[in-house]
């Protein structure tokens, strides 16, 4: 992720822009190191952070134009991230429970012991349900407050604190009661 531009102040200042007047390499310089971060926090080591950065901005061709703060750019863009990334964890999800009928699972590093307390939280998180997992990577991994995670997948701050809670609750059932703090 070294080769994402760094996160600068958004070049915007006018309160509506209209999609000509936007200017994108500017909004992707400003923002995509700090989106691709989320995506990959949210899609773990072996995500698919520049597809998902490529079909963010490509939304945000046509999706920004009609936003009236500019300051919101940001919070669009991360929702945008957070539906995409949404979308390939549930072909992920499927793709593993068929495959799971058809070949044996295999170790994914040469000694396991190495990485084996990362590989037992991402297993555990990838048996979550997306709507547990995600609101509990942007709040606990992301670092993103409860009303900025609730925004981002959006729904009530109610329902984030519920999915957290429960995405805790079934974490420490799998890995014991430290594993989520």
């Amino acid at each position: 992720m070294a080769a994402y531009a760094r996160t600068e102040a958004l070049p915007l200042t006018a309160p509506a822009v209209a999609v000509e007047e936007l200017d994108l390499p500017a909004v992707y310089a400003a923002h995509a190191r700090y989106v691709a971060g989320v995506v990959h926090r949210v899609m773990g080591a072996d995500g698919e952070v520049d597809d998902i950065l490529q079909d963010t901005f490509l939304d945000a061709m046509t999706g920004l134009g009609p936003l009236r703060e500019p300051a919101a750019v940001r919070a669009w863009l991360v929702t945008s991230a957070v539906r995409r990334s949404r979308a390939v964890l549930a072909r992920r999800r499927r793709r593993r429970i068929f495959s799971f009928l058809f070949e044996g699972v295999s170790p994914r590093a040469s000694d396991p012991r190495d990485r084996q307390a990362v590989d037992d939280l991402w297993d555990a998180l990838d048996r979550l349900p997306e709507d547990l997992r995600i609101p509990w990577i942007l709040h606990r991994v992301v670092a993103l407050s409860l009303p900025e995670a609730a925004a981002a997948c959006e729904v009530s701050l109610a329902t984030v604190k519920r999915r957290i809670a429960d995405a805790e609750e079934r974490i420490e059932r799998r890995l014991g009661p430290e594993a989520s703090r």
